[in-house]
């Protein structure tokens, strides 16, 4: 066997690995998924763990827990609607693992520009 075809089978069982890897652990994410009241859901954490769940927007800061299921998925509610002052909404979710997943909202319609009403 040649140095180049070894090569070329480790470098193919690295890729394996690799992906093999990846589906084994999934990435977290989070995101709201209604804001009146204000609902949370998130998933890709380990199972069975406790989440602390933070929502910032406009000076209001909203902060609860919830625990994720076996699957590693999570729905954390809010007693409260989420504000509707202008600005950015910043959801972070971290389990008792110190799985981080970190989701920004960027609010670009909130200059207060007036547009002159039609004639």
């Amino acid at each position: 066997m040649t140095v180049r075809r070894i090569l070329v089978l480790f470098a193919a069982g690295l890729v394996a690995a690799t992906a093999t890897g990846a589906s084994a652990n999934p990435v977290a994410k989070v995101w709201i998924a209604d804001q009146s009241p204000l609902v949370v859901r998130g998933s890709g954490f380990h199972a069975s763990s406790k989440v602390t769940v933070t929502v910032a927007k406009a000076k209001h800061l909203y902060k609860t827990t919830a625990t994720s299921t076996v699957s590693g998925g999570f729905t954390a509610r809010f007693a409260s609607t989420l504000t509707r002052q202008c600005g950015n909404t910043l959801v972070s979710a971290r389990d008792a693992s110190g799985v981080l997943a970190v989701s920004t909202t960027v609010m670009n319609d909130c200059g207060g520009v007036r547009v002159p009403p039609p004639r």
